[in-house]
């Protein structure tokens, strides 16, 4: 009975359990009775006040969110993940289908049945966020590449997304369009959007993430801060990533090259 988690004790690999018609219902359950303990060992915490330990409070909170996080992942639908998480592609010219700015961002809304009337005033909301308003009767062939990754962000932000994932935001990009790209996005973490980038640039990640994980082959191998992570030199190698000129910098200065890339995020990167 998997919902009463009575069952025997059994050894598989992860390839046997992945073929039991029943797994994602035993990992929802299993889950779920974690989840369950948790919030009792916080309850408990919370009680005790100021006798409690700060960082095992921390540390339940966060395994929290995570077991939630993975249950609402099992319990969701590939359809019902497409309405909390948005996905701009690297190049702009393969997202873009319609000929005038309005038309680009409407879309999805327009696909799914939104009225009208909406679908004016969330546009135009989105395209003043992102700075294309006054180019909103402009046809997209007018805006330069810059302009144009507005405008698929702006097409996936006007549906409300929880989450903003972005591959290689700046992939060929030129300074200028590369800092306002960033500064663009930014601002828009700041008003409480949840950004992730899938990059390979690691100055990029350095000045602009706050939290990096490492995949290889489909598996995470680090969860860390940027800093932490670029200064570990084996593990960049196992990623097959590159060691940041400012670790090097670091190096031949006699410094620390965290110390050194720290003072360098703090002073405003470039403008260093």
């Amino acid at each position: 009975d998997i919902k009463n988690n009575d069952w025997d004790c059994i050894i598989l690999t992860h390839e046997q359990f992945g073929m039991i018609p029943q797994a994602l219902e035993i990992q929802e359950a299993i889950m779920q009775k974690e989840l369950d303990s948790v919030e009792e060992n916080l309850e408990v915490l919370r009680q005790q006040g100021r006798d409690i330990s700060r960082g095992m409070l921390k540390g339940l909170e966060k395994r929290k969110q995570t077991l939630e996080a993975k249950l609402q992942n099992i319990q969701d639908s590939i359809a019902e993940r497409s309405e909390r998480i948005g996905f701009v592609l690297q190049n702009p010219n393969q997202m873009i289908s319609q000929t005038m700015i309005f038309d680009e961002v409407a879309l999805g809304l327009r696909l799914r049945g939104i009225e009208e009337t909406e679908v004016e005033e969330r546009v135009h909301e989105v395209l003043k966020t992102c700075g294309l308003y006054s180019f909103r009767k402009w046809p997209i062939s007018a805006l330069s590449f810059g302009q144009k990754k507005r405008v698929t962000i702006a097409s996936i932000l006007v549906l409300k997304p929880e989450i903003i994932i972005l591959d290689e935001p700046t992939a060929g990009q030129d300074y200028k369009t590369y800092t306002d790209i960033m500064n663009f996005l930014d601002s828009l973490q700041k008003q409480g959007h949840t950004i992730v980038m899938i990059t390979h640039d690691m100055q990029l990640m350095l000045e602009y993430s706050d939290r990096c994980l490492v995949v290889v082959e489909g598996k995470i191998i680090a969860d860390d801060n940027p800093v932490t992570i670029l200064n570990q030199k084996d593990l960049l190698e196992s990623a097959n990533l590159k060691q940041t000129s400012l670790y090097t910098l670091g190096q031949k200065l006699s410094s620390d090259p965290v110390e050194v890339t720290q003072y360098y995020i703090e002073k405003g990167g470039p403008n260093v």
